[in-house]
């Protein structure tokens, strides 16, 4: 890597830092370009020469992590009901924990982390389905997986306690799998 990219990175990096910073004290509607700067300690023409708008910086950001646990997914979702799993995943996802809860309390109409990881959890889990046979439709499987799951991942990854709301979804879901 190249000086120049080592800086791009490094801006980029400020930029996105202040954001997160701001959305932890402000909606995303309140938020300026100005403020993102100021806690990002850019200028304003360095913010506009990586990003357009706000709207480009959160979905580049909310790209970027939905791209991240998309590849957490697909490493991690042998077998539904490995106890191990839901730990690798939080584990996974541990180390941008701040980044992650502020991105997912941010709903825009075209943007939303939250949406996006819903939809992740219904595709993996759909690729599951020939191994799940319930009397009930299938689209209600999966957005009930996929609701306490993310739930689930989101309240880990503010509050702790990874082993036992692990413990308690993959019992959880092995009583509603097996009946």
């Amino acid at each position: 890597m190249n000086q120049e990219d080592l800086r791009v990175r490094r801006t980029q990096n400020d930029i996105q830092l202040g954001f997160i910073k701001m959305l932890q004290h402000k909606p995303f509607s309140n938020i300026t370009i100005n403020d993102i700067c100021t806690a990002g300690m850019v200028g304003r023409s360095t913010f506009y020469h990586h990003y357009p708008d706000k709207y480009a910086l959160l979905d580049a950001l909310v790209t970027q992590e939905a791209a991240k646990f998309d590849q957490l997914l697909a490493t991690r979702m042998v077998g539904i009901q490995q106890d191990q799993l839901l730990i690798n995943l939080y584990q996974g996802l541990a180390q941008d924990a701040d980044r992650i809860t502020t991105l997912l309390d941010v709903h825009t109409r075209s943007v939303d982390l939250n949406q996006r990881y819903l939809a992740s959890l219904k595709d993996h889990l759909d690729h599951l389905w020939p191994q799940i046979s319930l009397d009930v439709p299938r689209e209600f499987i999966l957005d009930f997986y996929a609701h306490s799951a993310l739930m689930a991942i989101s309240w880990a990854l503010k509050h702790g306690h990874e082993d036992q709301i692990a413990t308690f979804m993959n019992q959880m879901t092995k009583n509603v799998l097996n009946g």
